[in-house]
């Protein structure tokens, strides 16, 4: 998951968008899904921001990339926070959740 600054524009959250997807695959890895929740309200400040923008990528990364890949995201500055976790039996997660999608 990523949340990225509520202010972006949108060719701005694009590029960004491109360039982790582009991260991802540079590494070996595998984009599977990607699950765009649009601008939510944070439970709490962070940076000074009240809202996020968040996005949810669902991926295959080497684990020896794992932490590099997770460096890379705390560089950008335009990411005010980001989680990465391990998912086991990845392919039981329902895919029925409604899904709004991000034009590339």
């Amino acid at each position: 998951m990523v949340i990225l600054k509520p202010l972006l524009p949108d060719d701005v959250r694009k590029s960004i968008h491109k360039n982790i997807v582009k991260t991802i695959q540079d590494m070996g890895g595998d984009v599977k899904d990607v699950d765009v929740w649009g601008k939510r309200y944070l439970a709490y400040n962070i940076k000074g921001h009240n809202e996020g923008y968040y996005i949810v990528y669902q991926y295959d990364l080497p684990s020896n990339q794992v932490e590099e890949f997770a460096r890379q995201l705390g560089l950008k500055q335009e990411v005010i926070r980001f989680l990465v976790t391990v998912v086991e039996h990845a392919s039981e997660i329902k895919k029925n959740i409604k899904k709004k999608e991000m034009d590339i």
